[in-house]
C-alpha cells in the first residue's frame, strides 16, 4: 500500500513538474554595444573665470560586452541645457543622483535630466571614428554648436553631451536604458556626460 502511494506521488510529481516547463525556444539578448566615457578630472568643467580658454575633456571608446559587435563610430552630439540657474550646493556638485542621504548628499540632485535622449534642439558635435580617442571641446565651440555667443553663458549653465553609436554592420544604438545614463550607477556605458560652467 505504502509503495503504491509513494509511486502516485511520484508520478503525479513528475507530471507537474514537467506540465509546468517550456519547450518553446526563447529570444535571446541581441547583440548591442554602448559608449563608455571617462571625463578628465583636470579638464571636468568650464571654468568661468577663463571662458576663453576653457576646455572639457573625456576619453571615449565603444564597449560590446564581448558580444563581436565592433563599434565603426560614435557620433557626440550637444545641447545646450539652461536649468533654473540654481546655486549648485556641494553635494550637488561631487555627488550622483540616488545616493544615499547619510552619505551627505541630496536626494534626486539632478544636474541633467533623465532619461538623456537625442532630441530636437541638439546638434551633431563631432563623429569619431577612430577609437578610443580623446575628446576636447572648448566652452567656445560648445557655445557655437547650440547657436549661442560664449559671452552669454553664466555660472551653472550646462551642456549635455549625448552619444549614438554606430556599430560596423551597419546598426546605429541611440536609446539606452535610463540606468546607463545614470553614472552613479557605476554601470558600464553612457549615454550622455554633462559639462558645467562653474568657478
Amino acid at each position: 500500500m505504502k509503495t503504491g502511494i509513494i509511486n502516485i506521488f511520484s508520478f503525479l510529481s513528475l507530471t507537474w513538474v514537467f506540465s509546468c516547463q517550456s519547450f518553446d525556444p526563447t529570444e535571446g539578448i541581441p547583440n548591442a554595444a554602448v559608449a563608455v566615457a571617462q571625463i578628465n578630472p583636470q579638464r571636468a568643467f568650464f571654468n568661468f573665470q577663463q571662458l576663453a580658454t576653457a576646455t572639457f575633456e573625456f576619453s571615449l571608446r565603444g564597449e560590446d560586452f564581448g558580444r563581436n559587435v565592433p563599434v565603426a563610430s560614435i557620433e557626440v552630439w550637444i545641447g545646450y541645457n539652461n536649468p533654473a540657474r540654481v546655486t549648485l550646493t556641494t553635494a550637488m556638485n561631487n555627488c550622483g543622483v540616488g545616493v544615499p542621504t547619510s552619505t551627505g548628499c541630496l536626494p534626486g540632485a539632478a544636474l541633467a535630466p533623465l532619461p538623456s535622449r537625442i532630441v530636437v534642439g541638439d546638434r551633431l558635435f563631432r563623429t569619431v571614428t577612430q577609437l578610443p580617442a580623446t575628446v576636447t571641446i572648448t566652452a567656445a565651440e560648445a557655445a557655437q554648436a547650440c547657436g549661442i555667443d560664449v559671452s552669454r553663458l553664466l555660472l551653472n549653465d550646462t551642456f549635455l553631451l549625448k552619444f549614438a553609436v554606430n556599430t560596423a554592420d551597419g546598426r546605429r544604438f541611440d536609446l539606452f536604458n535610463d540606468g546607463i545614463c545614470d553614472e552613479s550607477r557605476a554601470q558600464v556605458g553612457d549615454c550622455r556626460l554633462v559639462a558645467r560652467v562653474r568657478n
